[in-house]
């Protein structure tokens, strides 16, 4: 494994950048690189970007075409793939997080895609692993219940960034957003208005494999729900802030409604929503709250 700040790294260009954005589940790195197998896509760069102070991260091959990208203890996983973009040398960027294990076939399916014209980006599906605990069942619920192997493929409004390949030049043609991090809502919207086209396919599979205990995942949704609360506000006017501000008691209403929705289309879940009922509105509460914290120190800036 090659360290970003080497200075013997090789400027040649890849096919494909691969960033594993890594926040505080470093115990499936081994698992995620028997799978994704470096040694054969010379082609391929991989970037591991994490807070993690740990000075080798275990699991982590020494390869030429495998880098660490250091960042600030407490970067979250968007500015963790934000360091990976601007980092990259090729010109496709798949982003993928250390919670994920993707296939054995994950890297041969990303290189089939060409993402020409006005094809910027395709995500995939992520299911969750067998026998998994309430928390990690709860917080999968939470995050990607609407991007299940069940979800049919094709055009897509909304992709998971944890699993999704895309143009990388289209992220960086929006510096604004990207300051703040790869906040893949805020992007994705921005694709969209500019007439560019997303592609959702559900044989592009990747296996969530949860690592936060309780009290990680609750400090990690209060923390994101502030930055995620900022970056929207970012592209919103004052009075469009105020509005949200005012409507925040609503945020986990709508949020949970969306996630039992998409769960009671995909029935592999009915059963298990009432026994997790009470961690999933555990979790939409300290989102929803960090949400509003965000919007509001947005508007305190911008007084």
């Amino acid at each position: 494994m090659v360290e970003d700040t080497d200075q013997k790294l090789s400027k040649r260009q890849y096919d494909l950048t691969v960033i594993v954005a890594e926040e505080m589940a470093s115990a499936n790195l081994p698992d995620i690189f028997i799978h994704l197998q470096p040694e054969k896509y010379p082609c391929v760069e991989f970037l591991i970007c994490s807070g993690n102070d740990d000075a080798s991260l275990n699991g982590v091959p020494d390869n030429q075409n495998v880098r660490l990208i250091r960042a600030r203890s407490d970067s979250r996983i968007p500015m963790l793939w934000r360091d990976g973009i601007r980092a990259a040398r090729a010109d496709k960027v798949a982003l993928t997080t250390a919670h994920c294990v993707p296939s054995q076939t994950w890297i041969k399916q990303l290189l089939a895609y060409p993402l020409e014209g006005e094809q910027v980006a395709v995500g995939g599906a992520i299911e969750n692993v067998e026998n998994d605990t309430t928390i990690g069942r709860v917080i999968y619920l939470l995050r990607y219940v609407r991007y299940t192997r069940a979800r049919p493929g094709g055009r897509a409004d909304d992709l998971a960034a944890d699993n999704a390949l895309y143009r990388k030049a289209d992220i960086l043609a929006h510096e604004d957003l990207l300051e703040i991090g790869f906040w893949e809502p805020s992007f994705h919207e921005r694709f969209l208005a500019e007439g560019k086209r997303m592609t959702f396919d559900n044989d592009l599979v990747v296996v969530h494999r949860n690592c936060y205990s309780t009290k990680q995942f609750i400090h990690q949704r209060f923390s994101h729900g502030i930055e995620f609360g900022m970056a929207r506000a970012k592209v919103m006017n004052a009075p469009r802030r105020l509005m949200m501000i005012a409507l925040s008691p609503l945020i986990p209403v709508v949020f949970t409604r969306k996630i039992m929705a998409a769960a009671r289309r995909d029935k592999q879940f009915n059963l298990g929503l009432n026994r997790d009922m009470f961690w999933l509105l555990v979790f939409v509460l300290a989102w929803s709250i960090g949400e509003t914290v965000g919007y509001a120190k947005k508007q305190e800036t911008q007084s």
